[in-house]
């Protein structure tokens, strides 16, 4: 690995959360495995029923994982953005469910399968951060059926903002916040199940009620526990039944 290269990617990984989780030892045994890829933006680093070949990790840049269909159309199923890692569900498949594009020029590296794997053999930390990962993909998945089937598209939007925000350290202690858009509006569209004039008329109505201020992909909310209001899920107001 050029030694530029592995000097900045292992000060990444370390301050990452996923190196603070697994520990200096851990990252330091996935760097002896670890191969570098540099991209441009656009490069596909695998497509989807690819057979997987280890476990990615985002030094610097952006990667957006997506599902195709007919016609070309695609929806984006994750933003994975810089100390990111990504591909730990492929390590238990045959093939990759997802295609993995690079949407800013980005420097990734790869933990190879086998070794990662044999790695978890031996790190019962690194077991666990595995499994409480796929326990995150399914809540998330639970969470994105919910919204599917549940939700406008103005309260899928409030979701995302608030979720935006309450990434923040800050977010328990203002009533107010700044938030920017992590890609282009016609992306996150397709993350949200909507067309980009679509998202564009939402934006524009939600600044109408004065929750929001549009700014570029600096969005204002002047109105968290309105957006908190809607972004809830609707409650179920049919009768509960008992099933023997």
């Amino acid at each position: 690995m050029d030694a530029t290269i592995n000097d900045r990617c292992a000060g990444h990984l370390a301050d990452s959360a996923f190196g603070r989780k697994v520990g200096p030892e851990i990252c330091a045994a996935l760097l002896e495995m670890a191969a570098p890829l540099v991209c441009e933006a656009g490069a596909t680093l695998f497509e989807e029923g690819d057979r997987p070949q280890g476990v990615y990790f985002v030094c610097d840049g952006q990667v957006k994982l997506i599902r195709s269909g007919p016609g070309y159309r695609e929806h984006i199923v994750h933003l994975a953005e810089r100390q990111a890692v990504f591909g730990e569900a492929s390590l238990f498949m045959a093939s990759h469910p997802v295609t993995a594009v690079a949407l800013k020029p980005s420097t990734l590296l790869r933990f190879s399968r086998e070794p990662f794997l044999a790695c978890m053999s031996r790190q019962p930390v690194l077991q666990g951060y595995v499994l409480e990962v796929m326990a995150g993909w399914m809540q998330q998945l639970i969470e994105k059926i919910d919204e599917l089937t549940l939700c406008d598209g103005a309260q899928r939007l409030a979701r995302y903002l608030v979720a935006l925000h309450e990434k923040s350290p800050y977010a328990g202690y203002v009533t107010a916040a700044q938030v920017e858009l992590p890609t282009r509006k016609r992306d996150l569209a397709t993350m949200l199940n909507m067309n980009q004039p679509s998202l564009s008329r939402i934006l524009r109505q939600l600044q109408d009620q004065t929750l929001i201020e549009v700014k570029g992909r600096r969005v204002v909310l002047k109105d968290l526990e309105a957006l908190r209001g809607l972004a809830r899920l609707p409650e179920f107001r049919g009768v509960v039944r008992d099933f023997d």
